[in-house]
């Protein structure tokens, strides 16, 4: 299974080609519409997903062992 860097960098090249694509593309209409349909919506996805690396990285989506939500005194009630 990929890692979500990975995923990331896969992403990220794919989204530089797109680009390079539109720039290249004769067509105006053609390039607007892979900006519009494409390439915007996939940029949005990149940064999603790099926001979620970064927090993942910080920590805030660390795995606990068992649920100690309540901690050790759950069962004195």
């Amino acid at each position: 299974m990929a890692t979500l860097k990975e995923i990331y960098n896969e992403l990220d090249r794919i989204l530089e080609d797109i680009n390079d694509y539109i720039e290249e593309t004769d067509s105006g209409n053609l390039a607007s519409d892979m900006q519009k349909d494409v390439a915007g919506p996939l940029e949005s996805l990149v940064v999603a997903l790099d926001n979620i690396i970064d927090d993942k990285t910080a920590g805030l989506y660390e795995e606990y062992e068992g649920d100690n939500f309540y901690g050790e005194d759950e069962d004195s009630w």
